[in-house]
């Protein structure tokens, strides 16, 4: 789990073999051999042996083959890719290396390299497409070698997205070609994938449009615009584009600004319409081979980033590299590269965004979480605090900052950053229930409760039933021994709704506890702990639950167990003395 995110994406082993921990050059396996057989020997014969024969650069070689399957166990990719280079030296025609390589290479965006390493790739597997013919076929678009891209992505067996990604970039190869009829011809495959219908119309409609040919892309985008709800704003923003071209300024005019009515945060679209306004022509989505490629791949790639990173990951890289300009697509990659525990990484990338782009803000504010996921909290703060002060009504540099305070432990100056969030607020919305939230745990952790209990309330309020305010104001009574009835109903409520979280359960466990209730507390301690096995309050919670119940043994080794956890010290104190003295003797001791 990472400092203060309950989720996030986790790496998976789905690269293409890449991590297989095998020795793949009979040189590395001669060399391993023979240390083995050196250590069998007499020492005289040993030493002689070794000095002989185990030279330095096998040594070298063994140490980074094993660096760098730890490296892409660990998602170094860069690193990753300079070990294998450095193995590569030594055999360059292994064919499991080549391909490890190339994956390292295109993860660390690398792919001048990575296309280098997948040439001898489509050797080994000729009939059939996959990542190292899209490498390969991306490579060629940049050269504007069409006629090398087709010949790349001709084979009819194409592995995993490359059902999809394939026939795109072969049809904007054969628009480089001059050939819009055979590209469109291309895309039809797409059409008998109902999933895959919107990504055929757009490509298949920007095609059109680059061709000078708006009255088909029109045609074709016309069935979408009837349910502008659930159209996907390319194509209204592509139809719109036809429509210009057409000479249909008032159809366009219509079409935007009815999109907008239901999409009102839509950037793009608003844009659009400014542009518009000001009497211009909207500007090209895709004009050329390479940006349609881009857009397709990074499409592609913002589809699966949850399900399989790596592979969103790869496609993202080609995508970027085929648009430098594509600022979406450097969003995907840093996003990616967040996900999988790159934050270095990602912090690079985000910093390539300009100033001026749509995603500026978005990757500052990335920026930010990145700082803090390396724990360098001071520049995270400074970071922050200059966001803050750039836009005086913005409330997310703010909470951020308060976040920062709370992972800290200074609740008191966490405190202070909600209070300076809220001050921004003119009108206070359901959107803000967070804030009061936040604002009330802090409050309640610097033993200020009548403040608390108001803000935990503001927020229940502005979010009627959410289960972490719900369970936060409910515990909190009952741990006071006040509102018990109450504070169980809540806690109930709350659990029904979360009923696998873990300090939800506890909440309701310790309940049942202080109404004195305490065979069913150990019932839901013991699921809490279940759930949350390394929370030292859970593990405190059922040791007391089990004394209750007379069963002493296990619950001093719940106690014990607690310990190990790193309790915070005033409940490791309290721990302690249970241990010593028994429950019994600390209650009794603490109602006096």
């Amino acid at each position: 789990m990472t400092r203060y995110q309950a989720s996030i994406f986790h790496p998976n082993s789905q690269n293409d073999g890449a991590r297989r921990a095998i020795f793949p050059t009979k040189a590395l396996l001669g060399g391993f051999a023979l240390m083995m057989a050196a250590t069998m020997l007499t020492p005289v014969a040993r030493a002689d042996v070794t000095n002989a024969s185990v030279s330095k650069q096998m040594q070298s070689i063994y140490g980074a083959y094993l660096a760098a399957g730890q490296a892409e166990t660990q998602n170094e990719f860069s690193r990753a890719a300079a070990l294998l280079d450095q193995i590569l030296s030594d055999d360059p025609d292994d064919p499991l290396l080549q391909r490890r390589g190339m994956l390292a290479n295109l993860h660390a965006g690398q792919i001048d390299r990575a296309i280098e390493l997948a040439r001898p790739q489509i050797v080994v597997y000729p009939s059939e497409v996959d990542i190292a013919a899209l490498t390969l076929a991306v490579g060629a678009m940049m050269r504007e070698d069409w006629d090398r891209v087709l010949k790349v992505l001709n084979p009819a067996r194409r592995i995993a997205m490359a059902r999809y990604s394939t026939p795109i970039l072969a049809a904007w190869a054969e628009f480089g070609k001059g050939n819009t009829d055979a590209a469109i011809v291309l895309l039809e495959g797409l059409n008998e994938d109902p999933q895959a219908k919107a990504i055929h119309d757009l490509h298949a409609s920007m095609i059109f449009l680059a061709a000078n040919r708006p009255a088909e892309a029109e045609a074709l985008l016309s069935p979408t615009a009837d349910n502008l709800e659930a159209a996907p704003n390319a194509i209204i923003r592509a139809l719109a584009r036809a429509k210009q071209m057409l000479g249909n300024n008032a159809g366009v005019n219509d079409l935007l600004k009815g999109y907008q009515a239901l999409h009102p945060d839509n950037d793009l679209v608003a844009n659009d319409i400014a542009q518009l306004e000001a009497g211009e022509t909207l500007t090209p989505i895709m004009a050329t081979p390479q940006q349609g490629a881009s857009e397709a791949l990074i499409d592609l790639s913002s589809q699966i980033q949850r399900q399989v990173p790596l592979v969103a990951l790869r496609y993202a890289r080609l995508g970027v590299y085929l648009d430098p300009q594509n600022e979406f697509g450097r969003m995907v990659v840093a996003v990616l590269l967040q996900g999988l525990n790159q934050d270095d990484a990602a912090i690079n990338v985000l910093k390539e965004i300009p100033e001026d782009s749509r995603f500026s803000w978005d990757a500052k504010m990335r920026i930010a979480d990145s700082l803090i996921q390396l724990k360098q909290d001071d520049a995270a703060i400074d970071w922050l605090e200059n966001l803050a002060k750039d836009r005086p009504d913005d409330l997310t540099a703010l909470n951020k900052l308060g976040l920062i305070m709370r992972i800290q432990g200074d609740f008191d100056k966490a405190k202070d950053y909600y209070k300076r969030a809220l001050d921004r607020v003119e009108t206070v919305t359901p959107d803000d229930w967070t804030l009061y939230y936040f604002l009330g745990i802090t409050e309640e952790r610097t033993d200020n409760w009548p403040a608390a209990e108001e803000a935990l309330k503001r927020a229940l309020d502005l979010y009627p039933d959410h289960p972490a305010v719900l369970n936060y104001l409910g515990y909190s009574w009952i741990d006071q021994g006040i509102n018990i009835e109450e504070g169980l109903g809540m806690i109930e409520r709350a659990v029904a709704q979360r009923a696998n979280d873990g300090n939800i359960v506890d909440s309701l466990g310790w309940a049942y506890y202080r109404l004195g209730d305490y065979e069913e507390a150990v019932v839901h301690l013991e699921r809490a702990v279940q759930l949350l096995p390394s929370e030292a309050v859970i593990n405190d919670h059922l040791g007391d639950a089990y004394w209750k119940v007379g069963r002493y043994f296990e619950a001093r080794y719940q106690w014990g167990h607690a310990l190990t956890l790193e309790p915070e010290e005033d409940l490791r104190a309290t721990v302690e003395e249970k241990l010593e003295k028994g429950l019994d003797a600390v209650d009794s001791a603490s109602s006096k």
